[in-house]
């Protein structure tokens, strides 16, 4: 009799704790902190087809209901039934390829060739500032930002040759802030996607015939519209997707 009275707790106590477990992961994959994909739409035709690639921002990582909230989607309601817009934001990922977490190499790369699209916006960056990436020596010399020049060049005329021959914008990351703690998360150096990373991406964009979208400027001084000083709030998504629709119309 203790046996069954036994064994009826461990099984209640096991219940519980898998729906403890499965609430949190509910409430982290509605905040986009889960590193999933998001739903691929198929355009209809005759619809104008929009990618957006790039890395967390895109993503919505940190926004409560993400897919509903991230710049993507607002910027899906902002233009309308004429266009289909697709995420294809990866958290962390990285413009240069001797970065921890290339995009190019992503399946996620892959599907945002072959949706064809009309229009591309580009939006990486933030993560090559990382203090390991952005510090990589090859051969006791300071190889990333000459590769990053590069690679990001290289990326846009990747989507540049593309059949449907899309019109390319690049967009520079966003300011990086201290979060809570007095501290910039994930090793980003403001100063480095300020001082370095922003002259080399707006060059490549001249450079590449790429239109550019002044993020960093839209974004300075508002430290108000981020969540953890890396990453926009809804409202901060909503204004960076107005500010891209504001440079496709």
């Amino acid at each position: 009799m203790k046996r069954k009275k036994a064994l009826r707790c461990v099984c209640l106590l096991v219940a519980l704790l898998l729906a403890a477990a499965a609430v949190t992961a509910a409430v982290i994959a509605d905040r986009g902190r889960l590193n999933g994909y998001h739903p691929l739409k198929k355009a209809e035709e005759g619809q104008i087809r929009v990618a957006c690639v790039g890395d967390s921002v895109t993503y919505g990582f940190g926004i409560p209901h993400y897919r509903k909230n991230c710049y993507p989607a607002a910027l899906q309601k902002l233009l309308g039934e004429a266009y289909c817009v697709n995420n294809y934001g990866y958290s962390g990922r990285t413009a240069c390829l001797l970065g921890d977490r290339p995009y190019r190499t992503e399946n996620l790369c892959t599907q945002s060739r072959a949706f064809e699209p009309d229009i591309v916006i580009l939006l990486l960056g933030a993560n090559d500032a990382k203090t390991f990436n952005w510090n990589t020596e090859v051969g006791g010399v300071q190889a990333y930002p000459e590769l990053f020049e590069s690679d990001l060049s290289e990326l846009i005329g990747m989507y540049q040759n593309l059949p449907s021959a899309p019109k390319v914008y690049v967009a520079t990351p966003l300011p990086a802030y201290e979060d809570g703690s007095g501290k910039v998360r994930y090793n980003i150096q403001p100063d480095v996607i300020e001082n370095e990373i922003l002259p080399i991406v707006r060059r490549v964009t001249a450079q590449t015939g790429a239109v550019g979208i002044d993020l960093f400027s839209v974004f300075e001084g508002k430290k108000e519209l981020y969540s953890d000083g890396l990453h926009p709030t809804a409202e901060g998504a909503a204004l960076l997707a107005q500010t891209v629709y504001n440079a496709i119309r």
